[in-house]
């Protein structure tokens, strides 16, 4: 990892993993341990390019590296970049880069006999990627056949697929998540869709409804994080009360299907087991759901709500 601020530290010493990934003040030393892929690993709130990064970037480009970047600047655009690219071998990979063939929802997913999933969250970066992952992940321990589509750049870096909803034109997000979820179908009979933002988030609440919409979700899983009261960098915008959010959730995904929130995974980073358990008894007490921290306490909660609303919903069609 290049960072100039932290160099000479392991990465497990500031992130509390990701034990033996030493930290290295510029790309020349990070050349001894023979890197062939480049990944620019900041998110930025613009579509510019820090005119700083650009020296590094050549410079891998020159070394022969690939180029990852999740920023909504499209290296691969750059006439310079794409000159280096090609002189020297090189890939580079805008995940970003939304698909040519985008087109509006279709109601198409209404037809598929998946169970769809969808985390949702009460703000950005309160785990809705990693509740998606965990879920996936204690499935295949049951047996259970699921698989993640992934919405954002990091679940995309993951998966190696996907869409970043973010980066597609407003009249085509929820046309987007479609596709992506009528490609997971062909998968997996579960379909976790990662979430994106927060229906409540002053910035980013048109992608969430685009998301939610296009995903027609029947199982809704809400994700917050613990103590958090209001949006980040947001200082002057409250997060809302849980109860509060799972009722906007609901009642805007009913406009094209019926969607419950069934459980709440909490992300409780920096509270001990303890804190965090009393924490997750809390909110289940005020919210009458099943309530987990995935990292701390596994996902089985989650997985055993939504097999039971699965259950729930088989026999209330059959009956």
């Amino acid at each position: 990892m290049i960072d100039s601020t932290q160099a000479g530290s392991d990465v497990h010493e500031i992130l509390g993993y990701g034990a033996g990934i030493p930290i290295v003040a510029s790309l020349d030393e990070a050349r001894q341990y023979r890197p062939e892929v480049f990944m620019v690993g900041v998110g930025l709130f613009n579509n510019a390019l820090p005119a700083q990064w650009r020296a590094t970037i050549r410079q891998a480009l020159e070394l022969g590296m690939d180029i990852v970047a999740g920023l909504h600047f499209r290296l691969s655009h750059d006439p310079e970049f794409a000159q280096l690219a090609q002189r020297h071998g090189c890939q580079i990979w805008d995940t970003k880069e939304p698909p040519t063939d985008l087109h509006t929802s279709h109601n198409r997913v209404l037809a598929q006999p998946n169970f769809i999933i969808h985390t949702v969250g009460s703000d950005c970066r309160v785990g809705k990627k990693t509740t998606s992952i965990e879920i996936v992940a204690e499935c295949e321990r049951r047996g259970q056949s699921a698989t993640m589509a992934a919405t954002g750049q990091s679940g995309i870096y993951i998966s190696g697929q996907g869409i970043a909803v973010d980066a597609v034109p407003a009249d085509f997000i929820a046309g987007a998540a479609e596709q992506l979820v009528l490609e997971a179908c062909e998968v997996a009979p579960w379909v976790v869709v990662e979430g994106q933002g927060a229906i409540s988030h002053p910035a980013y609440s048109g992608v969430t409804l685009g998301l939610l919409h296009g995903a027609m979700p029947e199982a809704l899983i809400l994700c917050h994080q613990a103590q958090l009261e209001h949006h980040k960098d947001w200082a002057d915008n409250q997060v809302r009360p849980l109860k509060e959010l799972i009722t906007i959730y609901e009642q805007l995904a009913s406009y094209l299907r019926k969607a419950t929130v069934v459980a709440i995974s909490v992300n409780c980073d920096g509270m001990s087991e303890s804190d965090a358990a009393h924490y997750l008894a809390h909110i289940e007490q005020a919210t009458g759901l099943p309530t987990t921290d995935v990292i701390l306490f596994g996902a089985g909660k989650l997985v055993d709500a939504l097999e039971q609303h699965q259950q729930s919903a088989t026999c209330s069609a059959v009956a």
